[in-house]
């Protein structure tokens, strides 16, 4: 019990495993289908380390070969950001939502993070 709150060890998504920054982010079911989202735009095949870390670390070097890095590199942000305001909300507000909605949320994020980070609209907008 933390600051008079229950805390659970299992994670809010597949409710199966103790929830760790690594399950949560990289081996949860449910987070697996996000990054399969991303493979299948890019076309790739990938198998995920065991680490957040080793994961960011391999997806930026395959993002430095790649034409668009800006987007490239925004997709992890964009996977664990939705991942955890969802886990957030069904941990802190019991509330959930299908993942269909959450797999568009997640687009939606990158979506406005490549619209948003792009150096066209950098440019545009330091050209006022």
């Amino acid at each position: 019990m933390k600051r008079g709150r229950q805390l659970c060890s299992r994670c809010f998504f597949c409710e199966r495993e103790i929830e760790t920054t690594n399950h949560l982010f990289i081996h949860c079911r449910v987070t697996e289908k996000l990054w399969q989202v991303f493979f299948n735009l890019r076309g790739i095949s990938w198998s995920m380390p065991r680490h957040t870390s080793e994961a960011l670390t391999r997806w930026n070097r395959e993002g430095n070969l790649s034409d668009h890095k800006e987007r490239w590199k925004i997709v992890p942000v964009c996977i664990w950001w939705t991942i955890r305001r969802e886990r957030n909300q069904r941990c802190f507000e019991n509330k959930s939502i299908p993942f269909q909605s959450l797999k568009l949320n997640c687009l939606i994020t990158f979506f406005f993070g490549v619209t948003m980070y792009s150096p066209k609209r950098w440019r545009i907008l330091l050209s006022f």
